[in-house]
């Protein structure tokens, strides 16, 4: 995993890190005095970094293959401060994240772009905090989170907090592209979205497209599609949707005229829109839930998601072998002309270090997505 902070296209932090060891490796930066990083501890003891954006900066992390990042608060607080999260690959992980501060770029951006090319890789977004928004709601804007064309696994997203974004909570249909489409036909990947919640979106809340992709037990208000199954069949499971703004639950739309269906299951939902294809399924009442704190487990602040010591099932099993090294561990941190790099040698901690050049930590993420 790569870390770096650009202002005005200049890297003034750039970080080299391996899986697991963000936390250890922001809590050297801070102590010997690496701008933007820092630590704190929730009340309960739990240790957490923080990262804070400097005005008109972007943080940039990019993960691969089995990396992890957890535990961390990214504030952008400061004017045009924003941040960058590039997830590409398998097994990679993003838990226990919370950005604090609104996002005040009025241009088109993914701030998170998530994908699994492998068909047979799996990836996590759990505990998720993106709920101060942003100050401008005309689309298309800034998107919650991103899930690109070429995604071609499983990615599970759980216990996300999204709100105020202008284009999309969760952006998860391009994987369901048609042949049509600019950027070619999707990889066909699955998103799953499950125990989350999205508020005032424009575009939509949760937004999928690809066949064995679903929401269940989600809570969504005030999105102009607070669902929308924009291509192939998908499933929406346990959810309450109110006061949409165009309509609770969507289907296709009015230019790729695809043949979307979402098949309801003991939902609560007021209004449908049908711009291509059916819903399947009757509401099941009035909507019960709308908000962030009646969906078990959604962080309810920044604080609240980067604090919490969370764990995915698949991982619950390996923390003994995969957790940060202790003090004893060959940590080095050399710095020069404001650029550091952190990286830590023990193979307990790391199990793959990602060493990328300058050019690749900067390329250009429409070349790495094919938006």
């Amino acid at each position: 995993m790569t870390t770096n902070d650009d202002s005005q296209g200049n890297a003034t932090e750039r970080s080299v890190i391996g899986r697991r060891s963000y936390l250890n490796a922001i809590g050297s930066a801070a102590a010997l005095g690496v701008v933007g990083a820092g630590s704190a501890a929730a009340d309960d003891g739990t240790d957490f970094a923080v990262i804070e954006v400097p005005a008109g900066s972007t943080h940039t992390i990019q993960l691969g293959d089995d990396d992890t990042l957890e535990n961390t608060l990214i504030d952008i607080s400061a004017s045009g401060a924003q941040y960058q999260i590039s997830a590409a690959g398998s097994g990679w992980t993003i838990r226990n994240v919370g950005v604090r501060g609104v996002w005040d770029g009025n241009d088109k951006a993914e701030p998170l772009t998530a994908t699994v090319p492998d068909e047979n890789g799996t990836a996590h977004i759990e505990n998720l905090y993106l709920g101060d928004g942003a100050y401008d709601d005309t689309y298309p804007g800034a998107t919650g989170i991103y899930v690109a064309n070429n995604h071609a696994g499983t990615l599970e997203i759980d216990r996300v907090n999204i709100q105020g974004f202008p284009d999309n909570a969760i952006y998860g249909s391009s994987p369901g592209d048609t042949d049509a489409h600019s950027s070619g036909r999707g990889g066909g990947g699955v998103v799953r979205i499950t125990n989350s919640y999205a508020a005032d979106c424009r575009a939509g809340g949760f937004r999928v497209g690809s066949d064995g992709s679903s929401v269940e037990n989600c809570v969504a208000v005030g999105c102009d599609r607070n669902v929308w199954g924009f291509y192939n069949s998908t499933d929406v499971i346990d959810c309450d949707f109110s006061n949409g703004r165009i309509g609770d639950i969507g289907t296709g739309d009015g230019v790729w005229q695809a043949d979307a269906t979402v098949t309801v299951t003991n939902s609560r939902f007021e209004t449908t829109v049908e711009h291509s294809g059916r819903v399947v399924g009757q509401s099941a009442g009035t909507p019960r839930r709308t908000e962030p704190s009646d969906v078990e487990g959604v962080p309810l602040t920044a604080t609240d998601a980067a604090s919490s010591d969370s764990l995915t099932a698949a991982d619950d099993s390996a923390t003994d072998s995969s957790t940060v090294a202790d003090d004893s561990s060959d940590t080095s941190l050399t710095a020069a002309n404001d650029v550091s790099t952190v990286s830590n040698s023990s193979p307990v901690a790391v199990d793959q270090q990602c060493l990328v050049d300058e050019t690749t930590t900067s390329r250009s993420l429409w070349d790495l997505f094919r938006f």
